[in-house]
C-alpha cells in the first residue's frame, strides 16, 4: 500500500514513516516547506513531496498515486501563521477534499484523547470538528485518539526533562494529582500502521493510551529516577499559573504556555484501552520502560 503522510517531518510523523516503511509499505512524506534535501536518507519506497494543508491544490498534487492518507498535521498552540480553525479544521477539510479528488480510498486521522462534543478548549474543539468531517467524508477511515505521546524528540517529556535538569526547584501546577496516561510513540505508530489492514478498526474511533494512569507528580518522579537527577518540587496555585499564562499570551506569539494548556493538564487525560484491545493485540510498554529506550 502507498500511504501519503501529512506532517511527516513532525514528531509522530517521523516515527510513523519509519514504521510504515518497516512494514513494507510505500510512503509519500509530505513536507510543508520543501522537498527532500541533498544528502537526506531516502529509499525506493520513500518519496517526499511538498504540500500544505492550507492549500488544497498542493495536497492534490502531493496525494496523487496514494492508496491512503495519514493526516497528522495539528497544533498545540497558535502562532502567527497557524491557527486552530485554519490549520486543524480547515486543513482537515482540504486534506479530505484532495484525497477524494485523486481517488484515495482510506483516510487516517490522528486526533487526541479527551476530544468530545463538550470540549472547552480550542485544541479539543477543533479536533472534534475535524473528526466529524472525517466521519462524513464517505471514505473508509480510522480515527485514533492517543493520550500524551512521548519518545525521542517529543515536546512534553523533553520539556520536563529540561526543567528537571536546569531548574533548582521544579514547579508543580496545583496538587499534581491529576492523571495522565503517557504512551510511547512506538506503540502509537505501530497501532496506526497495523490498523491500515485491520478491518475491525475501520470506521472506529479508538483511544491509544499507555498501560498506566499516572499522577503528574508520579511522572516527574519517574523521570528523575531514570535521569538520575533529583530536584525538590514546589506547588504553584492553578490561578497564579493561569494569570502568568494570560500575561504571556498577550506578549508572546506563540506563548510558552497558554491557559488552555494549563486547563488540559490539570483536567487530566486518561482513557480506555479496552476497545482497542478488542480489535487487535495491544501491549503498550510502561512509561519508565519507554523512557529508558531513549533517555541517555
Amino acid at each position: 500500500m502507498k500511504i501519503a503522510v501529512t506532517g511527516a517531518t513532525g514528531f509522530v510523523g517521523r516515527h510513523l514513516v519509519e514504521a510504515m516503511l518497516a512494514a513494507g509499505h510505500e510512503v509519500i512524506a509530505i513536507r510543508h516547506s520543501k522537498p527532500l534535501e541533498d544528502g537526506e536518507e531516502t529509499s525506493d519506497r520513500l518519496e517526499t513531496r511538498q504540500g500544505s494543508v492550507h492549500e488544497r491544490e498542493s495536497l492534490v498534487r502531493a496525494f496523487k498515486g496514494a492508496d491512503a492518507i495519514a493526516h497528522l498535521v495539528g497544533i498545540i498552540v497558535e502562532t502567527k501563521t497557524k491557527k486552530f480553525d485554519k490549520t486543524v479544521v480547515g486543513g482537515t477539510k482540504n486534506a479530505i477534499a484532495a484525497a477524494k479528488e485523486v481517488g484515495v480510498r482510506h483516510f487516517v486521522y490522528l486526533s487526541a484523547m479527551g476530544t468530545t462534543p463538550e470540549a472547552t478548549t480550542d485544541y479539543h474543539r477543533t479536533k472534534y470538528e475535524a473528526e466529524q468531517m472525517v466521519q462524513a467524508s464517505g471514505l473508509t477511515w480510522n480515527i485514533w485518539r492517543p493520550s500524551m505521546i512521548h519518545g525521542a524528540g517529543d515536546g512534553f517529556v523533553t520539556m520536563l526533562r529540561s526543567m528537571i535538569s536546569k531548574a533548582p526547584i521544579v514547579p508543580i501546577i496545583g496538587d499534581g494529582r491529576y492523571k495522565l496516561q503517557p504512551v510511547l510513540v512506538d506503540d502509537v505508530v505501530d497501532v496506526m500502521t497495523r490498523g491500515l489492514s485491520n478491518r475491525k478498526t475501520h470506521g472506529e474511533i479508538l483511544e491509544i493510551g499507555g498501560p498506566e494512569k499516572l499522577e503528574y507528580r508520579e511522572i516527574l518522579d519517574i523521570i528523575m529516577n531514570v535521569t538520575g537527577k533529583r530536584r525538590p518540587t514546589m506547588p504553584v496555585p492553578v490561578g497564579l499559573a493561569r494569570l502568568g499564562a494570560a500575561v504571556a499570551e498577550t506578549v508572546l506569539t506563540p506563548a510558552p504556555v497558554t491557559r488552555d494548556q494549563i486547563h488540559m493538564l490539570v483536567s487530566g487525560n486518561t482513557g480506555d484501552n479496552g476497545p482497542l484491545q478488542e480489535k487487535m493485540e495491544y501491549r503498550p510498554v510502561s512509561f519508565e520502560a519507554g523512557l529508558r529506550r531513549y533517555v541517555r
